[in-house]
């Protein structure tokens, strides 16, 4: 029996000089709750060290400079293999830039929508079945 390969998983190309390409994995849900866990705990930490009144440019820029170096390699190691896995040597910003977006188009956006739709539906019943006061 030959092994179907999920179509979620994204091929990105890679490389600073000679390209490569990596392959980007979706997340398991126990691994997207984890990631996100992570995440929100990050955001809400560095949040808290930056005001966003007034920020500058360049706290923008250390702000996210600081969530990426701390966190890339934790989220790379969610989605794709060990021997796949690229550095910050290797990569360009806008690689950076495609590997952050198709990591949440593949896990995020649709879960979002789907979800979304899914809460309006149940609102839309539960409202049905409560009569008038």
């Amino acid at each position: 029996m030959s092994k179907k390969l999920n179509p979620e998983i994204k091929e990105v190309e890679i490389g600073v000089r000679e390209l490569r390409t990596i392959k980007i994995f979706p997340l398991s849900a126990k691994d997207q709750f984890d990631l996100t866990s992570r995440l929100v705990d990050v955001l809400s930490k560095m949040s808290e060290e930056f005001s966003t009144e007034n920020v500058s440019n360049e706290e923008a820029l250390i702000f996210i400079q600081t969530i990426i170096s701390d966190n890339l390699e934790i989220i790379l190691e969610y989605v794709v293999d060990e021997e796949q896995r690229p550095t910050f040597n290797e990569l360009t910003n806008n690689q950076l830039y495609t590997i952050a977006e198709t990591i949440f188009e593949v896990n995020y956006e649709g879960f979002l929508k789907n979800f979304q739709s899914l809460f309006k539906r149940a609102k839309s019943l539960i409202q049905a079945q409560t009569p008038n006061k």
